[in-house]
């Protein structure tokens, strides 16, 4: 995008110096406020120009702060500079625009949407103050909602690439129309006390996405998204490494906290500890499909209540699966995974099932209390498949479909312990089903145990080709 070169000259004398300075810089900052750049506020008018001159004024100078005063900004493709934090005061929205004719055709992203906010191979940038960036994602939207095409011009609110030291904090933002902050091969991330609200029923809305990036740290934010709400990804086969995320509020359609399901590259390192999952279909998820790694992962301390999506989609509140995305897809593996400390409010159950060719690996549950709060027939049942695939195998049914509330499948070795299963007298009298029931076959030092609180509860061990064996 262009801008106005009077604008600037006029604007750079103005230049104000902010006493609180950069990231542990201890020197202050300089300012520059849009409207001095020319921007009108209204609403109507395109500000395009007079953002991208206070940015470039901004990075020019060596860095600092360009603030968005209170008012109404009718905002296009925007292009972060190293050095700059865009300050939205109390008061003021960026509204993303809904001409395409305001953004830029980006050639080298990774998705056909156009882009709100790029950086690439920036450092030193981000988000803070009280407003807030408001997209367009309101209509209706994906097969599930019974809409399968994308409206004509989708925007990504924030594409950073490769870039470092990012700090995005305390603002909110509403209704974006694709992936709201997508995070490519970034390194050293905060974001804090960021509001995400989208549509609920707008397909790729998700909220937050590292994607082949390492050192992300993610705390205090409420996340309400029309796809996944955090989604780690490797598209381009960077890895997804030490990753934390705490103290957040979470709720999708589809799944609350998901790793893959583009895993051409590793995920490793990555904890999620004192989350409130609500209203979601799935509540964590591991997809592998591409011939990754995904290991030394742990969730704790989660609370996970599915949504009464039962007779949309597969609704779970954990599911792990490994399977080839194309016949001749690499096949991944899932090892040292640990879930300690869930409550799950759900109709329906746990599935971790790995490939006869790669079993899952050290996986543990511990201290986990589930509650089914009502009937839900397993039978017919299909597993949760997200991103395109071409290959399909007989465990698209085969264990989601069996008689228990947890169910493990090709796995190495797995621990079960004090897992305490609440079911009310009249869905175990419809529906009997086991607490536990395990596929075991190949399996080595394999340790599935149960600390049951009521002794009707029973395990169910099978071996391939074999008939099953009942156990207490």
């Amino acid at each position: 995008m262009q801008y106005n070169s009077k604008m600037r000259a006029a604007a750079a004398p103005k230049r104000r110096s902010n006493d609180h300075g950069g990231k542990g810089s201890g020197m202050s900052e300089s300012e520059f406020n849009m409207k001095e750049f020319g921007a009108v506020g209204d609403g109507e008018a395109n500000d395009t120009p007079a953002i991208q001159a206070a940015i470039e004024a901004c990075h020019a100078a060596g860095g600092g702060i360009v603030t968005v005063p209170s008012g109404d900004y009718r905002i296009g493709s925007t292009e972060f500079r190293t050095g700059v934090t865009l300050r939205l005061e109390a008061g003021a929205t960026l509204w993303a625009s809904r001409e395409a004719g305001d953004y830029r055709e980006e050639p080298d992203a990774p998705y056909t949407c156009r882009i709100l906010f790029r950086a690439v191979g920036a450092e030193r940038i981000g988000f803070t103050g009280e407003g807030q960036i408001r997209g367009f994602g309101t209509e209706t939207f994906g097969s599930w909602w019974g809409v399968p095409t994308p409206p004509p011009l989708r925007v990504c609110t924030i594409f950073f690439d490769r870039c470092k030291d990012v700090d995005i904090h305390d603002i909110t933002i509403h209704n974006s129309s694709f992936w709201t902050i997508h995070l490519k091969r970034c390194d050293t991330v905060y974001i804090q006390r960021v509001n995400i609200f989208n549509f609920r029923y707008h397909l790729n809305a998700d909220g937050i996405d590292p994607d082949g990036s390492r050192n992300v740290f993610i705390s205090h934010c409420h996340l309400s998204t029309g796809d996944d709400s955090i989604v780690m990804k490797s598209t381009s086969g960077a890895p997804c490494e030490n990753i934390f995320v705490t103290d957040c509020i979470l709720e999708s359609p589809c799944t609350a906290i998901k790793l893959g399901t583009e895993s051409f590259g590793d995920f490793r390192n990555i904890h999620f500890t004192r989350c409130s999952i609500v209203n979601s279909a799935i509540g964590i998820g591991l997809f592998m499909k591409d011939g990754g790694t995904m290991e030394r992962i742990r969730f704790s301390e989660i609370t996970i209540e599915n949504a009464e999506l039962y007779d949309k989609k597969p609704v779970m509140p954990i599911f792990a699966d490994i399977e080839k995305r194309h016949a001749d897809s690499a096949i991944g593996t899932i090892r040292d995974i640990e879930f300690a400390g869930l409550t799950i409010s759900t109709r329906s159950s746990i599935l971790l099932q790995g490939m006869p060719d790669s079993r899952l690996d050290n996986v543990q549950l511990r201290n986990i209390s589930m509650r089914i709060v009502g009937s839900h027939p397993f039978e017919g049942r299909v597993k949760p498949v997200t991103g395109r695939r071409t290959y399909r195998d007989d465990r698209d049914t085969k264990f989601i479909t069996k008689p228990a509330y947890v169910a493990i499948a090709y796995c190495k070795e797995a621990i079960v312990d004090n897992m305490n299963i609440v079911v009310p007298d009249e869905v175990a009298a419809e529906f009997p089903r086991y607490a536990l029931y395990g596929y075991a076959a190949d399996m080595q030092s394999e340790r599935i145990c149960l600390s049951a609180r009521e002794e009707e509860e029973l395990i169910l061990i099978e071996e391939e080709e074999e008939e099953g064996e009942l156990s207490c």
